[in-house]
């Protein structure tokens, strides 16, 4: 089960939602935290996951939404819901 479900608002299909996410969600988006991810892309499944020291986290482009999944170690599970939050309204904004 998802942590987090993003409907599409702006855009019409998992594709180009897709597309976007990979335009927004870069290597160099992720530093302005201070955080180093290794980010895969996987356009045949429409799935995007960053995975760094104590997190992954995987988003998955459906038919009608993003679906978010948010594995935090136990040191930063505090932040999980300000992630989230984060996640939403940066996706609500652009999908």
């Amino acid at each position: 089960m998802a942590d987090l479900k993003v409907p599409y608002s702006k855009l019409s299909n998992k594709e180009d939602a897709y597309k976007e996410a990979c335009a927004l969600i870069t290597p160099e988006y992720i530093e302005k935290w201070k955080i180093k991810a290794d980010i895969s892309y996987d356009e045949a499944n429409t799935k995007l996951q960053a995975k760094g020291k104590g997190f992954t986290l995987d988003l998955v482009f459906t038919d009608t939404q993003a679906e978010v999944n948010c594995d935090l170690s136990f040191m930063l599970k505090p932040f999980k819901k300000s992630v989230l939050e984060t996640i939403e309204g940066k996706l609500k904004r652009h999908i």
